[in-house]
């Protein structure tokens, strides 16, 4: 089923709640809560410590307004590691190759410089991707690249073996010398704790040895992290990739996130599209002379909220990228909290 198309976001993508949609191609309704026992056949994506008030920066928050350590000149969100992160990135759609290596290359123009990527997106895209770095001019330490495993249906038995081996092919993937700024472990495994003990262990040895800088987590409940903190030598995720944005506005998200001193990264950061048609969410973007979807993802990232975003168009990523000087009131983060996604 799909709602009416906004005209004026044809080319651009995000990632839903049910997958990649187009932004012009609005989808009718909420997607139901993850399951814990049996994650979707097609796995959804597209930070910093979230805040606990929605009046502004996290608390405590180590967001830095400008980058630093080479990452461009977009905010960065100071990690519970210490590793400074872009709290932008650019996450690719489901291309082709074509596309995606000229999306990724626009995105970089655009001042992108969080690259993530994952194995949902195919090796053809994957190695897109990378292409569009090498060939960026761009120095890898100008750049923090992230690349993803997915092995929901491991069991407890296999899930240590099957996390690795796809790790170690991320790794392969998307670097020349085995190493990447971070590897985020999507979705738990359904076998439960000693599941997820698994897939984390495979990790954390990855992460001791220096192949990456920072393990992270998607779509994972606070009984999924409950399963990692339990153990007290464990390293907990620096980052949990998470539905959340102004129509999904669930604080316990990021309280969750916050007493595991963990970033959340939204993904579907406009709610496949159905945020932006919210009478609040256009107002307040009029009021500031910036787009719906320039105030809507600056909502996110003034909590302290990190985005993973896609798009085709080099003109909507450059607006994505300029939302730092949206200084959006106590009222108006208060509005766009409590906005939901109703219709125009």
């Amino acid at each position: 089923m799909e709602c009416a198309t906004l005209p004026h976001q044809k080319s651009v993508h995000v990632l839903g709640s049910q997958g990649w949609v187009s932004r012009g191609k609005v989808s009718c309704g909420r997607a139901p809560a993850v399951p814990y026992q049996t994650p979707p056949a097609r796995l959804p994506h597209g930070a910093r410590r979230p805040a606990l008030r929605a009046d502004g920066p996290a608390c405590g928050a180590g967001v830095a307004s400008s980058g630093s350590a080479g990452h461009g000149s977009g905010p960065t969100v100071t990690l519970n590691n210490g590793v400074k992160m872009p709290m932008l990135a650019f996450a690719a759609n489901m291309y082709g190759p074509d596309v995606c290596r000229r999306a990724t290359a626009h995105a970089l123009t655009a001042g992108f410089r969080n690259i993530w990527s994952s194995e949902i997106i195919g090796d053809g895209c994957q190695r897109a991707q990378r292409e569009a770095m090498d060939a960026s001019g761009l120095a890898r330490s100008e750049l923090f690249v992230a690349g993803t495993v997915m092995n929901p249906q491991c069991t407890a038995s296999d899930c240590y073996q099957t996390t690795m081996s796809q790790a170690r092919n991320q790794l392969e993937m998307l670097s020349s010398d085995n190493t990447l700024d971070m590897l985020m472990l999507d979705y738990p495994s359904s076998a439960g704790c000693d599941g997820i003990e698994g897939q984390w262990k495979a990790l954390e040895e990855l992460y001791r040895a220096g192949n990456v800088r920072v393990i992270a987590v998607s779509n994972f409940r606070d009984e999924h992290l409950t399963c990692i903190a339990r153990n007290n030598s464990a390293t907990l995720p620096a980052v949990n990739q998470m539905n959340y944005n102004t129509g999904n506005a669930d604080r316990s998200v990021l309280q969750s996130n916050e007493k595991f001193g963990i970033t959340v990264q939204a993904y579907s950061p406009l709610g496949s599209g159905g945020v932006l048609q919210s009478p609040k969410l256009h107002s307040i973007a009029k009021k500031h002379g910036k787009t719906p979807a320039q105030v809507a993802l600056r909502w996110l990232t003034q909590q302290g909220v990190a985005v993973a975003l896609a798009s085709t168009s080099l003109e909507h990523l450059k607006q994505d990228v300029d939302i730092s000087s949206i200084n959006l009131s106590k009222e108006d983060m208060r509005e766009l909290g409590s906005s939901g996604s109703e219709p125009m």
